[in-house]
């Protein structure tokens, strides 16, 4: 079930990119014989900012975010897991942070509205708690999993 929602999600990132430049494009194309799409650039956005924490999480659960451990690397074995369990904490803390802070954000502004299109911000501002919260989902579920290494992590 995991691995099925991994490519959900992974489908609909794919899916919204690919809406991006089709949309980008009939704008541009609008433009340049005298019927500008004006609300393309505004879609456009909204849809980017899902397609991007969509993507966020994605190389989240492969663990493919740059690290730098050229220094951990020089530590014993225990060290080296310890050091591990610690970043992840401080992620799953960061990132309850931005679910929560997300959250209260997208609440306080769901009353104004993109101009062109006249959406509410909530469609562009809840990107963030939203992905704040599948990245949190999935930290939790790599600990829970015993923070395996990168090899074992696709096999989820």
């Amino acid at each position: 079930m995991y691995n099925r929602f991994r490519q959900l999600e992974l489908a609909i990132a794919r899916i919204g990119l690919a809406s991006i430049v089709i949309i980008i494009l009939a704008g541009g194309v609008g433009r340049a014989i005298g019927y500008p799409l004006i609300w393309s650039l505004e879609i456009a956005m909204v849809i980017f900012a899902w397609v991007s924490v969509l993507a966020i999480d994605y190389a989240l659960q492969l663990r493919r975010h740059i690290g730098v451990d050229a220094v951990v690397r020089l530590l014993p074995q225990f060290t080296r897991r310890s050091c591990l369990w610690f970043n992840e904490v401080l992620i799953l803390l960061f990132l309850g942070c931005g679910v929560w802070y997300g959250y209260n954000f997208t609440l306080t502004t769901a009353g104004s509205q993109l101009p062109v299109t006249s959406l509410s911000s909530a469609w562009l501002n809840s990107a963030v708690p939203t992905g704040c919260l599948l990245m949190f989902i999935n930290t939790a579920l790599y600990m829970v999993s015993g923070c395996p290494e990168s090899a074992e992590v696709s096999e989820l």
